[in-house]
């Protein structure tokens, strides 16, 4: 894949995490915008709000990924590979962190359900 694909494919992550467009009219270029965002280090102000519930790790991760993609020198960015290798990285955070969650939901049900079959009075 040529880099001019691989700096499209980094735009569409963007996209994708933030729910922009990748203009917005007096506010430039997503790239630009998730460049000044960064800075805050804070992936809450990058990631889109109705992503509720994400491994901060594994957004960092997509971000990270993306931002190589938009490289502004092209010898600088990632081949398709390499970018598959960083998403498949993500994604295994992203899993970790659903079976931690499905199991500390499960725990809870069971401590609750637990403490409403205690003795009955008679």
């Amino acid at each position: 894949m040529e880099s001019s694909d691989v700096y499209s494919f980094g735009v569409v992550l963007l996209e994708v995490v933030t729910g922009e467009p990748p203009i917005i009219p007096g506010h430039g270029h997503i790239v630009q915008r998730v460049k000044q965002k960064i800075v805050t280090g804070n992936i809450s102000s990058i990631a889109d709000a109705r992503l509720d519930a994400y491994n901060v790790s594994s957004m960092w991760k997509v971000v990270d990924t993306a931002m190589m993609c938009t490289a502004d020198v092209a010898a600088q960015r990632p081949v398709m590979a390499t970018v598959v290798a960083q998403l498949k990285e993500g994604l295994a955070l992203e899993e970790a962190h659903e079976e931690r969650v499905d199991l500390e939901n499960i725990a809870s049900d069971i401590v609750s359900s637990v403490s409403t079959f205690g003795p009955s009075p008679r």
